[in-house]
């Protein structure tokens, strides 16, 4: 078991942002950063995909309700 978690951290932090500001972007970074932590046996590696892939299809869905009632719809 590894002790340290900055990967998952940093997972958790790039799924956060995910939520409002270019979800595949920053949700894929933060996924990425999960699974490898998940491959090095943090104990965060979970959450850190969870809310990766929530910031990923929320932000999306975000997005889209924001830019369709921005431009008619």
């Amino acid at each position: 078991m590894n002790d340290s978690n900055t990967l998952s951290i940093v997972g958790i932090v790039l799924g956060a942002i995910a939520f409002l500001f270019c979800p595949p972007g920053f949700g894929i970074a933060g996924l990425i950063c999960g699974l490898v932590a998940k491959s090095k046996q943090e104990r965060l590696a979970g959450t850190a995909i969870g809310v990766s892939i929530a910031g990923i299809v929320i932000g999306m869905a975000i997005g889209f309700l924001f830019f369709r009632s921005m431009y008619g719809g």
